[in-house]
């Protein structure tokens, strides 16, 4: 059987809250963040992504839940006239309430402790079982394939933690190396893509794609 490769990506560019002068809404903090859009230039972005020859011919396009991970993958599945799997266990982590925690200080909690979790939110390693198993579960339905898992970068910190080495660089910004070769060194750009090579269900190698978008 042929290797399975995955490749793991984080959405593009979404809007940011000061664009949004929200009146009413009832919904909760975590699904405010699900249903954040992208922003014009992610979705420039997102169209040359899609063009890359890494994501031509693929067998299968996965995605969490969020809008701006399904409007990053509308244009991937579009290129390669497929339908999109929605997997919720991709999502990203959920922060809960962080009353006067700022989200700096959550995140540092956070790295320092993978069972750290807010009220309504969820601890690293939660979030890590379950991405896991949506993983486990592409490797089973498409095995040998060549796939797209569109998701978001603390939802893929978490996943990388089960097969990198976890260090942290001097701003206590998380750093993962895989065979000494750094895969996450603290900086995330949107989107980003890293390909995960598998034979069944061993990881064989990973690495980070140089992204030039046009």
């Amino acid at each position: 059987m042929n290797d399975t490769v995955l490749y793991l990506i984080r959405h593009a560019d979404s809007c940011p809250s000061s664009n949004f002068n929200i009146i009413t809404l009832s919904d909760d903090e975590n699904l405010i963040d699900a249903k954040n859009i992208l922003s014009v230039s992610g979705e420039v972005k997102s169209k040359a992504l899609a063009d890359l020859p890494e994501l031509k011919n693929l067998d299968a396009v996965y995605s969490s839940s969020y809008v701006r991970a399904l409007g990053t993958a509308k244009y991937i599945a579009s290129n390669n006239n497929t339908i999109i799997n929605i997997d919720e266990r991709l999502n990203e982590r959920k922060v809960g309430k962080l009353g006067k925690m700022s989200v700096n200080e959550f995140e540092t909690m956070q790295m320092k402790d993978f069972d750290f979790k807010l009220n309504n939110g969820e601890s690293l390693n939660e979030t890590k079982k379950r991405v896991v198993e949506a993983i486990k579960n592409i490797l089973m339905y498409e095995p040998g394939g060549r796939v797209a898992v569109v998701m978001h970068a603390t939802a893929i910190t978490c996943l990388m933690s089960a097969w990198c080495k976890v260090g942290y660089n001097f701003d206590g910004q998380t750093i993962l190396s895989y065979e000494e070769e750094p895969i996450i060194d603290g900086e995330w750009t949107s989107p980003q893509m890293f390909e995960v090579v598998f034979d069944g269900m061993e990881v064989k190698s990973i690495k980070k794609v140089d992204l030039k978008l046009k």
